[in-house]
């Protein structure tokens, strides 16, 4: 049995499959085993990968039809038989010490989840921006003695390596179908995580400029980030800790529902804006009718008061909506 399962969705993204498989086959870690999980790609994707199943035994491939992001990853648990469990985007690659130095960590901490620093990288530019966490990696934490890791750690699954149970033993899945998922996810793990452990080192080389990423659009699929705040908050109030941890989940509710709504600025269909923003406001004081105060700061960019004042936003969006028409 491998140490290691790492997971590799896999969705029309020839152009950067080599590269993110590559970074994987190059690790100093050996103890593992590649679950490439084809999503029903159409485009050469199919070909490379069976090209590397057929060389490489410690790799498995699945072919599934088109089911998203959460599918892929879930189906590919499932072929998973690692005590840890590593989720990659396939057009990201990793460093070559990645699975050595977080492994490292996990048998010095015994922690259930380490997370590592990362790069932001620029495909056009080939620049890279280290984005740091901010907690020390010569400790382990929980979320009982620092509630500070609901405001402090990203979202992404795949700056993360996981103890698998944490899944399996909590019938923990990514939610099918949505974007954001990571949000549905991820705080939801920390929650039962008993020990979690970092690594200051950037490890995850994350491509944010690759053509096609629609995670800057807006469209209906921002409703989404409704979905996954509700699918966390629910979940705190099963384990009957909502209570203790308010401020910090109306921080990460806040900011990331900021951040959509950040989005409609750059869409042309008001009446569909409008609508939106009607909605996020309703669930936002629904759950935190104090918004946006908060022991947190939300407004943590230059003109994020206008997002957090629905009248002002609204306001904003008719005067830009009004000047787009002249």
């Amino acid at each position: 049995m491998p140490e290691i399962s790492i997971v590799v969705p896999v969705y029309n993204v020839a152009e950067y499959l080599r590269k993110c498989i590559d970074s994987i086959l190059a690790q100093t870690c050996r103890d593992y085993e590649l679950i490439l999980v084809n999503d029903g790609s159409t485009d050469e994707s199919p070909k490379i990968l069976e090209e590397y199943a057929m060389l490489f035994p410690h790799i498995k491939l699945i072919h599934k039809p088109n089911g998203g992001l959460s599918d892929a990853r879930n189906e590919g648990m499932k072929a998973a038989t690692g005590k840890y469990i590593s989720f990659i985007d396939s057009d990201d690659f990793i460093e070559p010490t990645m699975l050595e130095e977080c492994l490292k960590k996990l048998r010095e901490t015994d922690a259930d989840l380490v997370i590592f620093d990362y790069y932001q990288y620029y495909q056009a530019t080939g620049k890279k921006e280290v984005i740091k966490n901010t907690f020390d990696d010569q400790k382990v934490y929980s979320l009982e003695d620092t509630p500070e890791l609901l405001t402090g750690i990203a979202n992404a699954a795949w700056n993360k390596l996981y103890r698998r149970s944490l899944f399996a033993d909590n019938d923990i899945i990514y939610p099918w179908g949505c974007l954001y998922e990571d949000l549905g996810t991820t705080y939801r793990l920390l929650a039962r995580a008993k020990k979690v452990a970092f690594v200051n080192q950037p490890l995850y080389d994350y491509l944010k400029d690759r053509p096609g990423n629609i995670t800057g659009e807006f469209n209906m699929r921002a409703y989404h980030v409704l979905d996954m705040v509700k699918i966390t908050l629910d979940d705190y109030k099963k384990l009957g800790i909502y209570e203790k941890y308010y401020e910090e989940l109306k921080f990460l509710g806040g900011v990331n529902i900021l951040e959509c709504l950040k989005k409609t600025r750059t869409c042309t269909d008001y009446d569909l804006v409008n609508e939106y923003i009607d909605v996020c406001f309703w669930y936002i004081k629904q759950n935190w009718p104090e918004f946006p105060k908060c022991r947190y700061p939300i407004e943590r960019e230059k003109y994020d008061w206008i997002y957090t004042h629905k009248a002002l936003l609204k306001a904003y969006l008719s005067l830009k909506h009004r000047k787009a028409k002249l």
